[in-house]
């Protein structure tokens, strides 16, 4: 029994799997040891301008790289990965500047639409927020290809770290006006110095010339990124972040704090244990996949096997979410736990589902994708929209965990037919 478990333990993806799961849990370790401190500093309003800030981060993020990075992984030829990274870098750059003269010019007519006035400082940082957020993604993308996987750790660890290390100063010292946008950023300058300093690095000593000529090859050649990619992302994106803008619009910043508090409490870890397998199971995928094997019965065992391994622990949030809040972070985040009892279907759904979310680019089905995610944006947008029209939070609620677990859970079917099907092709045409 110890054999055949060493066995497993040594292979390829499961070690590569293995370390970035570690440092995410590592990671998510520490913010969940500082969380109820962090509850204590700082109120749902403090965590309601910072989702509002994340939000528009996460939308704008879009067009800050075109989804060029997810292309990164693509090409046989290293030097065609070496151009795209820096086409990555051209875009964000450019986009970063545009939208730092927009909020110079339109800062006021900005914060009136957003519906949170303390918002507006915090505006003419976006740019910077942008331009890291792009040289990290496009570095994290290459390292994969590369396998450096133990790069991707760390800078998940250092990240983390200085993210709870600034808001904890900052809450008891309140040296800016809120520790938990000014964590976020100096977490992304930490990321960004290290997993692009360390690409950089590489690059060089590849020594693949600068070539706008080839840039603007590879940026035809997988033009279907920006066509598809990009509008899959920002549908995607932006209906993550429609419950923080019409919270905060209809309801109040305070509902959005806690909604945005209890989303992170559950969602992040679900993020970060999905990005590290994806990570990790997109490369392995992709390679079976191109050498003909059938990849079906690997990603069906593997989603079973999840949903055994994630029921329980989702099924005690979903009874005791509130009082687990009340204990750990005191009665005013008692009403988060509340809003968590009435996602935890859709967030269950999630975790199940985000770890094949490649499978639609591996099979040039982006399109089809895309339009489910637009779909999805209206749904979600229609069930928020008619909670606050009828001044019902509750109502709002379950509309919106019930047209979204309706949805996540079509994809999860349709991303197994894909490899099923997908796996068939490939293997016929192997023999």
């Amino acid at each position: 029994m110890i054999r055949p478990l060493l066995q497993f333990l040594r292979l390829e993806h499961i070690r590569n799997f293995m370390t970035l799961f570690s440092s995410s849990a590592l990671a998510q370790g520490v913010s969940l040891l500082v969380a109820p401190v962090l509850s204590r500093l700082f109120t749902p309003e403090d965590f309601g301008l910072v989702a509002l800030y994340l939000a528009i981060l996460s939308v704008l993020s879009v067009f800050s790289t075109a989804k060029y990075e997810q292309a990164i992984m693509l090409p046989r030829d290293s030097s065609a990965a070496v151009h795209l990274f820096r086409l990555v870098l051209i875009i964000s750059l450019v986009f970063s500047a545009f939208t730092a003269v927009a909020v110079l010019l339109f800062n006021s007519r900005i914060t009136g639409l957003l519906g949170n006035s303390d918002i507006s400082p915090w505006l003419y940082l976006l740019p910077l927020s942008l331009l890291l957020h792009a040289m990290v993604q496009a570095s994290t993308f290459y390292a994969n290809r590369k396998k450096e996987f133990k790069s991707i750790a760390t800078t998940t660890i250092l990240q983390n770290i200085s993210l709870n290390s600034v808001r904890l100063g900052d809450g008891f010292l309140k040296i800016t006006g809120n520790g938990l946008i000014s964590g976020q950023i100096i977490a992304q300058m930490v990321a960004a110095a290290y997993l692009t300093g360390k690409t950089l690095t590489r690059i060089r000593k590849a020594a693949v010339g600068f070539s706008p000529g080839e840039i603007k090859k590879q940026a035809i050649a997988y033009l279907q990124y920006p066509r598809f990619n990009m509008m899959l992302s920002l549908t995607n994106n932006l209906s993550g972040s429609l419950p923080v803008f019409l919270f905060t619009w209809g309801f109040s910043a305070e509902v959005a704090g806690l909604y945005a508090f209890g989303y992170t409490f559950v969602f992040r870890p679900l993020g970060l244990f999905s990005q590290s397998t994806q990570q990790v199971l997109s490369q392995k995928t992709i390679e079976s996949y191109h050498s003909g094997r059938n990849i079906f019965p690997g990603l069906l065992k593997m989603a079973g096997r999840f949903f055994l391994a994630g029921i329980i622990p989702f099924v005690i949030f979903a009874l005791w979410a509130p009082d687990i809040f009340s204990f750990l972070f005191s009665d005013s985040y008692r009403e988060a736990g509340t809003y968590l009892q009435i996602l935890s279907p859709w967030l269950f759904m999630v975790y199940l589902s985000s770890p094949l979310s490649f499978l639609p680019e591996l099979f040039f089905r982006q399109k089809k994708a895309m339009l489910i995610d637009l779909i999805y944006l209206v749904l979600r947008f229609a069930a928020l929209i008619t909670g606050i029209y009828l001044g019902d939070l509750k109502l709002t609620l379950i509309l919106f965990s019930g047209v979204s677990t309706i949805v996540v859970g079509y994809n999860l079917f349709w991303y197994l037919y894909l490899a099923k099907k997908g796996s068939s092709n490939s293997v016929g045409n192997v023999r």
